[in-house]
């Protein structure tokens, strides 16, 4: 069955149109059904067909937290799968910001509001993470990071560049991008340093956080984000819910939260 399918977006490859390896497909099924993303559907398919992080979607219903007019930030977005989730919910009246600090992903996911002829999302090419900044991004096969920070040495390979770093606080009040409602986190290994400079963002606007933790010190950050913001943690995908000292005590390995604020 792996090697039909893998025949056929071969073959799917050679008779798309094509334009720098990429062809510009509309989500066929799911929460992006209808948007059209830029993609290879040699090793993209699932974007292609709607299949991406279905399981998260399934659970916990974003509508209870992204309403049309709102705003979304899509942190790490990557190919803009969740960009367009996001601008289905928030509508015309609403706004999406997606962040790319990876320069080959940014240079096709800029592509997203032409192609969907939407003028309500904005596409950055910054990394989230450390304020004031230049980082030094590794990339290859569409996989990027920061080299430094948590990154094992091994880790590091691909291209290098430089990249700015923006903190979510310098975002909103001194690049002017309007505060969130909503904000998808995944960033590899800068969640530690999103989380902790945004005092005034998640004081004062409060966003809901779907946060994907990556290592220890993520986890301890999003521990430390939990208590001095006053936000519950619910653990993605078995709705699990957790303070400080719950998330304190699973293991140090991948993790997905839906972070809400406490009343």
């Amino acid at each position: 069955m792996r090697v039909a399918r893998t025949a056929v977006k071969s073959l799917l490859y050679r008779i798309l149109p094509k334009e720098n390896g990429y062809t510009d497909l509309r989500v066929l099924t799911g929460p992006a059904a209808g948007s059209r993303l830029r993609l290879d559907v040699r090793r993209e398919g699932q974007y292609w067909l709607g299949n991406y992080d279905r399981w998260v979607f399934r659970s916990f219903r974003l509508s209870d937290y992204l309403k049309p007019g709102m705003i979304a930030w899509d942190c790490g977005s990557y190919v803009g799968f969740y960009a367009a989730v996001f601008r289905r919910k928030v509508g015309a009246t609403g706004a999406v910001h997606a962040f790319e600090a990876s320069r080959p992903n940014y240079e096709r996911l800029a592509h997203l509001p032409q192609i969907n002829e939407w003028s309500n999302v904005q596409v950055h090419h910054l990394a989230i993470g450390p304020e004031h900044t230049t980082l030094q991004m590794t990339h290859a096969y569409g996989q990027s990071g920061p080299l430094g920070m948590s990154r094992r040495p091994e880790d590091d390979h691909g291209i290098v560049y430089p990249v700015q770093s923006s903190g979510v606080d310098e975002l909103v009040y001194e690049r002017g991008i309007p505060a969130p409602n909503f904000v998808k986190f995944d960033l590899e290994d800068a969640e530690e340093f999103a989380l902790h400079n945004g005092e005034l963002v998640f004081s004062e606007h409060r966003p809901v956080l779907q946060l994907e933790v990556h290592r220890a010190e993520a986890k301890l950050a999003a521990c430390r984000f939990l208590e001095r913001y006053r936000y519950r943690a619910q653990l993605i995908p078995t709705g699990a819910e957790l303070d400080a000292d719950g998330l304190a005590c699973l293991p140090d390995t991948w993790l997905m939260l839906l972070c809400t604020p406490l009343s």
